[in-house]
């Protein structure tokens, strides 16, 4: 029977019901402090009807004495254990103002909106630095070996400030505890079990594990492994077994690393799993990186107010997945008369998100690869001007000069100085002036020997280039019909660039929207919709939707064309 406010309960005096468990009550509390000042807190009461059960009364003891004795910022503080004139058991802890994940995700998908990959990545790491502060408590006669055994999106607890804390141990236990070891006994959510939990096996930390790998499954895709099972025997044979669908195949778009992540965490054998808790948030944080995100705490502010209330409805924020969306707002009701050009900073056809995702700039392409594609290119044109310069000069040379004459002196032949401007006599007699003989200088002409011939000049041929492709021209946008008016409703929009594999943006009436592929539902209407392209180049079209239709887009990255189809 719940408390009415204004109940004291130790030190606490009751102000409202806050939730009701399998088990227990919280409520909303005051706790009186020295000098008149009071703070809120959370007191959680065991349920009268289980007052009387000592199988109760040890579980609830179990769960204050073990999470008492851990601190850490994403585990919940206790703040007191006691017990009541009449009997009733209560654990005063920290009052966090927020919602469960389940809450938050129900609200979500009722308004067709989903987690963003941002937020799953940082919901994974924030609950796996819990899960490693829980498996890694010791106590004086070592590590207590304690498993949380209840691993799920209602005992995950999101505040107003993005910050995620583990809640409710009270199924959680030591390897000790008399009342969780007995065999064949199951605790836990049914869909949240692990193989070896479901059969009533003893369970170490990857137990845990694995409940979050089922976590993050329901959190992304909308269901569990085993939703496709109609009843508790076909579900726990599937379970055991592990017949269920992998994540990417029910539901793809996600980075890569995500799915490869949540397949290990969900092996059906202990030994197929991550080891650690340590290890499975290692192997998040590499995965983010990989996908080029930026996790941390802000990834998870925006989902709910200062109020503690979830901002679903609205279009607050918008996702990064595949056919995901918020809500198209008022502005969406009716068919969309589209300015010629919109101007800078124009209010976009959703409120501003409060959370989006963000990544990191796009890796650019290989630099080896254009360097040595340049260097080719460097050393192709200088061999042409080498060869085209070489062959000029050779042909715009003068020719060499005939050998000069030999002079004989007497009988001996000597090598005569450099050659006269004029050419020598035929044969001259020549007296020295100082001596009275008479010497006979003969001079015999060596026959000069025939020029070389003249090539005739040749003009270099110039070297043509291969010719550049002409990029081809964009096709024309698709037409939008004017004569007939499009009704209003609700279609779908379904937008894709290539195989979608790069690094695009998507942006639809000037805001933009997240990477391709993108199926969205939005109100009938004409949209401008533009592709960024991850070498920074960029290709619009204009997109009719109708109600109950789907528009289909597709930008071909390669030529900039543009293909629709209405189905």
């Amino acid at each position: 029977m719940s408390l009415e406010p204004g109940t004291r309960v130790g030190r606490y005096t009751i102000s409202r019901l806050v939730a009701q468990g399998g088990m227990a009550e919280v409520y909303r509390a005051e706790q009186d402090l020295t000098g008149g000042i009071s703070r809120p807190v959370a007191v959680k009461v065991i349920r009268p009807e289980y007052s009387e059960s000592d199988d109760f009364r040890e579980m609830f003891l179990d769960e204050a004495r073990t999470a008492c004795t851990l601190s850490h910022p994403n585990i919940v503080h206790i703040y007191e254990v006691g017990e009541t004139d009449d009997g009733q058991l209560y654990m005063a802890m920290e009052l966090v103002p927020g919602e469960t994940l389940a809450t938050v995700n129900r609200t979500l998908r009722e308004h067709d909106e989903r987690f963003s990959d941002e937020a799953l990545f940082s919901i994974g790491i924030s609950c796996c630095s819990a899960l490693d502060a829980v498996h890694a408590l010791k106590v004086e006669s070592g590590l207590a070996n304690l498993v949380h055994r209840d691993v799920s999106p209602h005992n995950l607890l999101l505040s107003t400030s993005g910050s995620l804390k583990l809640i409710d141990f009270g199924i959680a236990k030591a390897a000790t505890n008399r009342n969780l070891t007995m065999p064949g006994v199951t605790k836990g959510k049914a869909g949240y079990f692990s193989p070896e939990q479901a059969m009533g096996k003893k369970l170490d930390g990857r137990s845990d594990l694995f409940s979050l790998g089922v976590t993050l499954y329901k959190l992304a895709s909308g269901g569990t492994p085993f939703d496709d099972y109609t009843n508790h025997g076909e579900r726990h044979a599937a379970l055991v077994r592990g017949q269920w669908k992998d994540l990417d195949e029910v539901y793809p778009g996600l980075p890569e690393g995500f799915y490869a992540v949540v397949k290990r965490a969900l092996g059906v054998k202990p030994e197929d799993r991550y080891q650690t808790a340590r290890e499975l948030r290692e192997a998040l944080e590499r995965a983010a990186f990989d996908a080029h995100l930026r996790v941390g705490q802000s990834s998870l502010m925006g989902y709910l107010d200062d109020d503690g209330e979830v901002t679903a409805e609205g279009g607050s924020r918008m996702s990064a997945f595949p056919g995901i969306s918020a809500p198209p707002s008022a502005t969406l009701r009716g068919p969309v008369t589209l300015p010629p050009e919109p101007a800078p900073n124009a209010a976009s056809v959703r409120s501003l998100p409060a959370h989006r995702t963000e990544r990191l700039p796009p890796v650019p392409p290989d630099e080896r690869h254009a360097l040595r594609r340049a260097l080719l290119i460097g050393a192709f044109v200088l061999a042409v001007v080498l060869g085209v310069g070489g062959t000029v000069f050779m042909l715009g040379a003068p020719p060499q000069s005939p050998p000069p004459p030999r002079l004989l002196v007497g009988a001996k032949a000597q090598q005569p100085q450099p050659p006269p401007v004029a050419p020598p006599e035929p044969a001259v007699e020549v007296a020295e002036p100082d001596s009275g003989e008479e010497v006979a200088v003969v001079v015999e002409e060596v026959p000069t020997p025939p020029p070389p011939a003249v090539k005739p000049k040749v003009k270099p041929r110039p070297v043509a280039l291969a010719p550049r492709p002409t990029p081809e021209k964009p096709p024309d946008k698709p037409p939008v019909t004017k004569d007939e008016p499009i009704p209003e409703g609700t279609g779908k929009l379904v937008i894709s660039v290539g195989d979608n594999t790069g690094r695009h943006v998507i942006t639809v009436q000037g805001e933009e929207w997240g990477a391709p592929p993108l199926k969205r539902k939005v109100a009938s209407g004409v949209y401008r919709v533009q592709v960024k392209l991850q070498d920074g180049s960029a290709s619009s079209t204009r997109a009719s939707v109708w109600p109950d239709k789907t528009t289909e887009l597709v930008l071909d990255p390669v030529s900039g064309r543009w293909s629709s189809r209405n189905q």
